[in-house]
């Protein structure tokens, strides 16, 4: 009796661990032991056990949603994720940018649509990317300066890492930075699973004059396993028009601007 009781608290916990990462995209280990009740030790089993199952992708720290069956990767997985609200959200920061400026895109697929729509409407502008994706946008523009700074390759996110990435990236003057990023709370700020970018968000912002975190409406209220910073650090959030008025009216009652599309 009692194995079979074991094994139906452990689908239970299954069933809730899963239930998190659908509605967070991450989520990590001492968040477990805190919802769950249970040792960590016994959330890295389940862990170990739901990852074999395909049920998700054990990180540092955590855990995040399984790469999509197939041979697509994580970035393709979100790549395809809320893409009209991404496409719309581009749209919008379009019209925040000026011809020439220097402008900052670190990896991600949001920051991916952005550059898209850069490349439609722009013919000069400086842009300092790590993320390869990005860079490829700007191959046939020839009145664009494109800076790519050294580094690691992350072959998953198609992005560049590391100490000489972000020492590059810091000795250039940023007109605008455009921050896309995995979750965002007015209590935690900006969070992320992405654990080699976290510290290139962080240098692309100390070199900016402007930083403005462009995040889709389900990134609101989420919080991701890694702190990148506090709201105070970012000028404003830009979004897609289906963000919820709840939640613009909290963000500007803590004193952070959200600015998105309306009718």
């Amino acid at each position: 009796m009692s194995g079979a009781g074991d094994k139906v608290l452990q689908e239970e916990r299954y069933k809730k661990i899963q239930e998190i990462l659908k509605q967070n995209d991450s989520v990590k280990v001492t968040e477990l032991v805190s919802v769950l009740n249970v040792s960590i030790d016994t959330v890295r089993r389940d862990l170990e056990n739901m990852e074999t199952k395909k049920l998700l992708k054990r990180v540092h720290g955590g855990a995040i949603l399984p790469e999509e069956r197939g041979d697509q990767n994580v970035f393709s997985y979100r790549e395809s994720k809320n893409k009209e609200k991404k496409v719309e959200l581009a749209q919008l920061v379009c019209e925040h940018v000026s011809e020439g400026q220097a402008i900052a895109l670190n990896a991600g697929t949001t920051n991916l649509e952005i550059a898209k729509k850069l490349a439609e409407r722009f013919e000069r502008l400086t842009i300092i990317s790590n993320g390869l994706r990005i860079i490829e946008q700007f191959a046939n523009k020839p009145g664009f300066t494109v800076i790519v700074p050294g580094g690691v390759l992350d072959q998953q996110e198609y992005a560049l890492y590391g100490k000489k990435c972000e020492e590059d990236i810091a000795g250039y003057n940023i007109d605008l930075a455009f921050i896309s990023i995995n979750a965002i709370s007015v209590t935690k700020g900006l969070t992320d699973f992405r654990i080699h970018e976290i510290d290139i968000i962080k240098a692309i912002m100390s070199s900016a004059r402007q930083t403005i975190v462009a995040a889709d409406s389900s990134k609101f209220e989420k919080v991701s396993y890694l702190n990148v910073c506090p709201l105070d650090r970012v000028d404003m959030i830009m979004t897609d028009s289906t963000i919820n008025e709840d939640v613009v009216r909290k963000y500007k009652n803590s004193g952070i601007k959200v600015v998105y599309p309306q009718n």
